[in-house]
């Protein structure tokens, strides 16, 4: 389950650092974009992530299959781990504000 996880994220903190250095310069600060970049992780970035996983490494589901991990199991885990990091995140940035 561990590589699930890493390549979900993987692929969702490279979606949501690309669209955090866009908007940096809309941004009063780099803070700003920072929390946007953390935001949009916790909120978007698993689904996105899920889905470039779907497209790149659609076969390894058979794999996890294999393994006792159903699909369900997979995603939901991913969802709360990378939830519960964006919520660590912010509350460790909200300190810079």
């Amino acid at each position: 389950m561990w590589n699930f996880y890493r390549d979900v994220t993987l692929y969702a903190a490279a979606v949501c650092i690309l669209f955090g250095l866009a908007t940096v310069p809309a941004r009063d600060g780099i803070i700003n974009g920072v929390l946007v970049t953390i935001v949009v992780f916790g909120v978007f970035g698993t689904g996105l992530g899920i889905l470039a996983f779907g497209y790149f490494q659609k076969q390894q589901y058979y794999m996890y299959h294999n393994l006792g991990f159903t699909k369900k199991h997979l995603i939901t885990r991913t969802y709360l781990i990378n939830g519960f990091l964006a919520i660590v995140l912010l509350i460790i940035t909200s300190f810079f504000v």
